[in-house]
């Protein structure tokens, strides 16, 4: 079952994911003029303290690279898109202990392996999002088992979900979230639901106790 993980355990690995970020951002603005902004899921300013652990499993770092502004080139081919942002991250992890991000279908994995062992120790996750016309967020999704198909998936109710976790922790609501989130993850892990990442879980979360209190 999930458990939250120690802010002790998290601080070295999100200081040192945190530097690759900042380095694939750079990047994509300066060599592809692809203007982002990334975002830390679980432990990140709007949801702080909520990276999980399944028991005594590894743990991972969910980010989220927000898409501000990019040639049309990238909108129209989001292949290309997909295969930039990893290419590059690529790079910044070659000679790490990083493996080379894998293109799994909603995120980019990049697995650390200690001392050469099999086990993988830690994990760090990228997925790429953009906002569409109603102001949601929609994440980018390769569809392999449908002709390699790349398409933007919506987030449903994402839209203001930064306002609605202010508004909680505000009135000291914060940890009903983390309950409630916590509640969710091993929902869907008993079920063996895989389509439900960190960020799907934590809109719902904050959502489920913002209509709970404000709705």
């Amino acid at each position: 079952m999930y458990e939250y993980v120690e802010e002790s355990v998290i601080k070295p690995y999100r200081r040192y994911c945190s530097n690759i970020m900042i380095e694939l951002r750079d990047s994509l603005n300066e060599n592809y003029d692809i203007i982002t902004q990334f975002s830390l899921v679980g432990s990140g300013s709007d949801s702080r303290n909520m990276v999980t652990a399944n028991g005594n499993g590894p743990f991972d770092l969910d980010y989220n690279l927000q898409i501000i502004r990019m040639p049309d080139k990238y909108w129209n081919n989001l292949m290309k898109l997909k295969d930039t942002v990893r290419n590059e991250l690529n790079k910044i992890v070659h000679n790490t202990f990083f493996s080379d991000g894998k293109d799994s279908k909603s995120v980019i994995t990049s697995l650390l392996h200690f001392n050469d062992e099999p086990n993988v120790e830690f994990s760090f996750d990228i997925a790429i999002l953009a906002r569409n016309n109603n102001g949601n967020w929609c994440r980018l999704i390769h569809n392999k088992s449908f002709q390699n198909q790349f398409t933007w998936n919506e987030v449903p109710t994402s839209h203001n979900v930064k306002d609605k976790a202010q508004a909680l922790k505000s009135k000291h609501l914060w940890n009903e979230v983390r309950d409630r989130y916590l509640d969710l993850k091993n929902k869907y892990l008993r079920n063996n639901d895989n389509n439900h990442p960190s960020f799907i879980v934590y809109v719902e979360a904050v959502n489920q106790i913002y209509q709970r209190y404000f709705r």
